[in-house]
């Protein structure tokens, strides 16, 4: 195996209006958008649908990476996740704009005893870097150049 050491991971993204903003991530374009309800096109998912989809996914490839070391053999892999979040913050008033609230159900099909299961799980859970970012204090530097 190589050695491994910090990569810094760049996307990037541009606005176009009225309000969809399209990221280049792995030669993919990848839209984000509001619904049309709210003013947005509804060509793609909401940024916040989408960090609930990055758990989903994080969860379910870490899994599947690590799933040999635990002997679980992963038939099938169900993951679900939610979350609780006030969008008045989003629009503008005094309350927490984020989620305040996330929640993972992970059904998983295997002939491995379910005790193994949840340790792969609990390894999962500690070595996925969605939700250690979500969990965890992680600075957010933001610069704004003004052309």
């Amino acid at each position: 195996m190589p050695t491994l050491k910090p990569k810094k991971m760049i996307i990037k993204a541009h606005y176009e209006p009225p309000t969809k903003v399209i990221a280049e991530v792995g030669g993919i374009k990848l839209i984000q958008d509001l619904p049309k309800a709210i003013g947005g096109t509804g060509e793609g998912p909401t940024p916040t649908e989408l960090l609930l989809a990055s758990l989903a996914g994080c969860l379910g490839i870490v899994s599947a990476i690590h799933k040999n070391r635990f002997g679980v053999d992963i038939k099938s892999m169900e993951i679900e996740v939610s979350g609780l979040i006030d969008v008045r913050g989003f629009m503008g008033e005094d309350v927490k704009p984020g989620f305040t609230e996330v929640s993972a159900t992970i059904k998983v099909k295997s002939d491995a005893p379910e005790e193994a299961v949840k340790r792969l799980i609990e390894f999962v859970r500690k070595h996925c870097p969605i939700e250690d970012t979500i969990q965890s204090p992680t600075p957010v530097k933001v610069e704004v150049i003004k052309e």
